[in-house]
């Protein structure tokens, strides 16, 4: 999980440096390059907490625990993300970039609630080791 942290951060940075050529290697229109330039920020958050989640999933299934992970995904993307994203997107000024809100929202939830479970998981699994 740190090793996917630590260089979701190490790829942040360098999009966050070098986000007007990223952008400008898909388009020359000073319209979408703004536009992109500036998704490019939700972009990190998204990252950063999938940095965390995907991790997490498989450690779970490595402890056979798919049963949650398919319900922490399911609520994280279904009933937070996208009620989110609709709602943001929808009813404020902030159009797509209220619906990265809602997918950042959504994922940062399921990665929390996994983290939660893993840790559930390690201190069951260290008591049984110690008897």
């Amino acid at each position: 999980i740190m090793m996917a942290v630590g260089f979701s951060l190490l790829t942040a940075a360098c999009i966050l440096l070098f986000r007007e050529q990223i952008a400008g290697m898909y388009t020359s229109d000073q319209d979408v390059l703004r536009l992109t330039k500036h998704f490019l920020i939700y972009a990190l958050f998204f990252q950063l907490s999938d940095a965390v989640a995907a991790p997490i999933q498989g450690a779970l299934r490595g402890y056979k625990d798919v049963n949650y992970t398919l319900a922490a995904a399911f609520i994280s993307y279904w009933v937070i993300g996208l009620p989110v994203g609709y709602a943001v997107g929808t009813f404020t000024g902030l159009g797509a970039f209220g619906y990265w809100i809602g997918l950042i929202a959504g994922l940062a939830a399921g990665a929390v609630g996994l983290f939660f479970r893993l840790v559930k998981l390690q201190k069951r699994y260290l008591l049984k080791q110690e008897f």
